[in-house]
């Protein structure tokens, strides 16, 4: 279990070290013909995200668990966000604020208020597409031990995957169950 958590860890960073096209939840929000730049740059811009995945083996009602732990905000690199919700917190302003610094900066013959602004309207209007980094790393450990000829290590790994992997963020540690 140890050698799979392992090997699952080094590719998610793998997987946020690639560089992703957005998807976003607008698609058509792009106009024909203009190309889109953003997106063009690997997820780990601060390697903050990067750098936290780390995994656990802890015992669940008898049985050994192997657990991904991550940064809280891993959700939204993966699966996205959609638009609107309950955005206007003062920790997903300080979020996108943060984001915006580090990524874009400001827009020309706009201060950094206003560019974040504009970021934080956008986000909540059209939201965020994810990039899958998750499932993006299972399938290429399967397909490259299937390639490999380790077909009964390809196996061992979906089982594993399927029975006994957990992933969670640093901040909910605790295990629960949906009900």
């Amino acid at each position: 279990m140890e050698k799979m958590l392992e090997i699952l860890v080094k590719q998610l960073k793998v997987e946020l070290a690639k560089s992703y096209q957005p998807r976003g939840y607008n698609v058509k929000r792009n106009r024909p013909g203009v190309p889109k730049t953003i997106g063009q740059y690997p997820k780990n811009n601060t390697r903050k995200l990067s750098d936290s995945i780390g995994y656990e083996i802890r015992e669940v009602d008898g049985e050994d668990v192997g657990v991904i732990v991550m940064e809280d905000y891993y959700e939204f690199v993966d699966r996205g966000r959609k638009p609107g919700g309950n955005g206007s917190g003062t920790e997903f302003r300080r979020a996108l604020d943060t984001w915006t610094r580090q990524k874009i900066g400001t827009f020309p013959g706009l201060t950094f208020e206003q560019t974040s602004f504009l970021v934080r309207r956008s986000v909540w209007m059209k939201g965020i597409g994810g990039i899958n980094f998750i499932n993006n790393a299972i399938d290429n450990i399967i397909d490259e031990m299937v390639e490999q000829g380790e077909d009964e290590f390809v196996e061992q790994f979906e089982e594993f995957v399927d029975e006994k992997l957990l992933v969670l963020s640093k901040t909910s540690r605790d295990i629960t169950y949906n009900t």
